[in-house]
């Protein structure tokens, strides 16, 4: 798979180091000369020095080849451009961009980019779940399920030692009609979870779920709530 990316700042710089390690072919356009060296010193891949949004730097990255077209500079109107020439001069089949002002997020997606990151609605967004799901861990949310309005949320709960489903069969937990284990990772390893499957302590799950069960399959997976008691000392640990 082929990837052109454009933008070598952090988050290009980032991305480039990411796709290699998956195995991804990838080039990078970036107007700074000094970004370029660097770069192209660090890493095997074509880079080009020159503007992104201009159709010829485009073409001499392959574009025409590519997978993906990735725009990531801290310039909405350049991500703007540089997608909509991959989409309808390159005819790439996925254009990405990272949109710095929130206000233009809604035109990229009505003009045709077909994903749109803004690093400021992604921040909070996440923020808004942690502190939503509370003891859930660090929820990991699909962007399209995050909207307020949507009725389900992909959400990841660890177990503890205490769990009430701990070394449990999967088909013995007795999980609400819409929760669904989609994926459980133990030792980095990722696992689909079937009837035989058994709970272990550390295992990390992803749920997808109605919003409102996710008190009920917390409940499940880790425990009823437990405020700490200040009358009852077993209760409190201490680092």
């Amino acid at each position: 798979m082929y990837i052109v990316i454009v933008g070598g700042g952090k988050v290009g710089r980032t991305l480039v180091s990411e796709l290699l390690e998956d195995g991804f072919s990838v080039a990078l356009i970036e107007k700074d000369h000094e970004k370029c060296e660097e770069i192209a010193s660090k890493y095997n891949i074509l880079v080009i020095h020159g503007d992104g949004a201009d159709y010829t730097v485009l073409e001499s990255a392959g574009t025409r080849n590519a997978d993906f077209v990735v725009s990531v500079t801290g310039n909405d109107e350049v991500n703007f451009v540089v997608c909509q020439l991959a989409k309808i001069s390159f005819k790439v089949r996925m254009t990405l961009a990272r949109v710095n002002d929130s206000r233009n997020e809604s035109i990229f997606k009505k003009l045709g980019i077909d994903f749109v990151f803004t690093t400021t609605n992604i921040i909070s967004k996440i923020i808004h779940e942690t502190i939503h799901c509370r003891d859930c861990g660090f929820p990991f949310v699909v962007p399209t399920f995050l909207h307020r309005k949507s009725k389900f949320d992909i959400i990841r709960l660890i177990v503890p030692s205490d769990s009430p489903s701990l070394n449990k069969r999967f088909a013995e937990i007795r999980l609400p009609k819409e929760a669904l284990a989609i994926s459980l990772v133990r030792n980095e390893e990722i696992i689909i979870p079937y009837g035989d499957t058994i709970l272990l302590q550390h295992d990390i799950l992803f749920f997808v779920l109605r919003k409102t069960l996710l008190d009920e399959v917390k409940s499940i997976i880790i425990g009823p709530f437990m405020p700490p008691s200040l009358e009852n000392n077993d209760n409190v640990t201490t680092d």
